[in-house]
This record gives structure tokens, sequence and C-alpha cells, in this order.
């Protein structure tokens, strides 16, 4: 038998409730398939006792000084808007006792912004972390010793966990269900939770082309949308470059500059953003993979499956919708 691990969460006043009850419902519905105890929920604040959530609610919680931490423990810091969570920042005595913290427990982390209050803390620094898409840029000026993923749902770096928006934090928590207990474990969680599979920490929180458009400045602003509409194309850089009306050595130069990648990988990224919405939409995978311009199936298949970590088949099982607008799973 496997020894009980405790979830500790770290809150504070004005915290966010779903940061705290998504994750926890994992956990304890995992111990009700078990046939015997494997987590101990743990709540904790600065100094204990009744703490409103920005909802209203308020959650019991121990002070952290009434918590002895074991290198088996895992700690959690959840999130809240910015008036409650630079209150959180700027509480020496919660920040205290994540830095002891972080050098004890097996893995700590946070729940969407909840990665402002851990970097407030020190103890993500030199971390890849995540935080809701919102936030990342915010998070990455604040604090430049992280280097923060705007994309992922959650990153695993070693023993920091984080994730972003407040449903990202289900998953997250998933993947430490399977990570502790196996994957039939976290399946049958992800049933019960009535959470149609788990989705992989690198799918992407928001659409790739807004970001990218936005990125790259005046010289390539038209560019992102002129390359979706010409997807199905068999594209070159060279075709990149004159649409912008620049030499190709000069293009690739001042491309991966602004996007920070290079023009083949900006391109891949846009036609799987494209083939994601194409799949949602009940289209067939054939149809998609011609759409988006890959050479055959298998390319598409392959390319698909290293970015998302997921087949196009199951994405579609999962994000896809009828022509009513219902999602298939319900």
């Amino acid at each position: 038998m496997k020894p009980t691990r405790r979830i500790i969460f770290a809150i504070f006043p004005g915290f966010e409730i779903l940061d705290f009850s998504g994750p926890v419902a994992v956990f304890a519905n995992a111990d009700n398939l078990l046939p015997d105890p494997a987590y101990e929920i743990v709540v904790v604040s600065s100094s204990g006792g009744l703490v409103p959530s920005s909802a209203g609610p308020a959650c019991d919680s121990l002070a952290v000084a009434a918590v002895d931490l074991v290198a088996q423990d895992t700690l959690l810091v959840v999130g809240g808007d910015a008036a409650p969570l630079a209150d959180a920042m700027a509480d020496s005595v919660l920040a205290a006792w994540l830095q002891q913290a972080a050098t004890v427990v097996a893995r700590f982390g946070s729940i969407c912004s909840g990665a402002f209050v851990a970097a407030a803390a020190g103890i993500l620094d030199g971390r890849r972390v995540t935080t809701h898409w919102l936030a990342c840029a915010e998070l990455a000026r604040r604090f430049p010793a992280l280097t923060v993923d705007a994309e992922a749902l959650y990153v695993v770096d070693d023993t920091v966990w984080t994730s972003a928006g407040v449903t990202a934090g289900i998953d997250m928590a998933l993947a430490m269900l399977a990570r502790d207990h196996g994957a039939t474990l976290m399946g049958h969680v992800a049933r019960v939770l009535v959470v149609y599979a788990h989705r992989p920490g690198n799918q992407s929180q928001f659409s790739a082309l807004l970001g990218r458009q936005l990125q790259g400045g005046d010289d390539f602003e038209h560019l992102p949308p002129w390359l979706v509409d010409n997807l199905h194309r068999p594209l070159r850089v060279a075709d990149m470059a004159a649409e912008v009306g620049m030499s190709e050595r000069s293009f690739y130069r001042r491309f991966t500059e602004a996007f920070g990648e290079t023009p083949a990988k900006f391109l891949e990224r846009l036609r799987l953003e494209q083939a994601k919405a194409l799949l949602a939409r009940g289209n067939a995978v054939k149809m998609v993979t011609d759409a988006v311009g890959f050479r055959s199936e298998a390319a598409f298949r392959s390319a698909f499956r290293n970015r998302y970590g997921l087949t196009p088949a199951m994405h579609q099982r999962l994000h896809g919708s009828t022509e009513t607008g219902v999602p298939d799973s319900l």
C-alpha cells in the first residue's frame, strides 16, 4: 500500500474558489475509488481560521505555523484577482513559509494566478512555469528569473508544477494522480467528474493566430491572416517573404527576431491551430489534412500528436460539436 500523501493548498482572503475546489475534487474522488486512503487535503493560510473566497463562501484553514511539513507533501498556491493577489504577495509570513516548504516537500507550485504569490516568495526562480494566459506577460515582466510558457495548460519542471486558468488546475491534478497511482485511476476519476479525458499540459491555452499577429508588429501585421487564408497551399519561406516585400534572407532574419521562431515552425503552428478548429467543427481528418496543407494524413497525424499530445480523432471527441452546438460528449 502506498503511503498517504498530503495535498496542501495555500489560500488567502479573496482566493479563487475554483482554483481550490476543482483539484480537491480530483484527489477526494481518487480516495473514494481506492481501497485505502491515498490523500489528505490540508488547507493553510497565514493566520488560519475562516478565509473568505472571492465568491463569498469561506474556507477553514490551519495557520502555516501549525503545519509540520514532510517530504511526501505536495503544496499548491491558489490564485485570485489582482487586489487579493497583491496582498498575498506582500504577506511576509506566507512568503517565509513557502520558502521553507519549497526545501522540504516532494512537489510544489501553483494554480492559475497563484504563480504570482509563489514567484514573489522566490520559489519559482529559474523554473519554466505558466499561469492564466491573460497574466503571462505580466508574470514574465515582474519576475524575469522565470521562463513563462504562455500556451501550456500546465507545466511540470522537475518538482515544480504550475497551471493555467481554473479548469487547467483539474488537468494538472489529474496528471499528479496519474503519476502517483497510474492512468487507469486517473481515467476513472475523470469519468466520475464528467471530465471526458485528461488534457495534456502542452495543449494551447488560446489562439496562436491572435497572439502571433499582435507580436509581429507593423512589418508582419497582415502576414498571419494571409497565411491562414493560404494554408491549403504548399507555402515556402520564399512565398512568405514575397508577400511582405522582403528578400528571403532578410525576411528570415527579421521574422525570427520578431516571433522568436523560424518561419517554418511558425507556419506549422498555424497549420495545426487551424486544424484544431476544423476538427472541432466535425470535419473529417482527410479534409482537414488537405485544408491546412499537409502532404499526407500520416504526416498530419504525426505532427498533431507531437504538438498536442493526442491524436486528431481524440481532439475531435474532446472538442467537437454537433450542428446544434451541443458538445458530442454530453
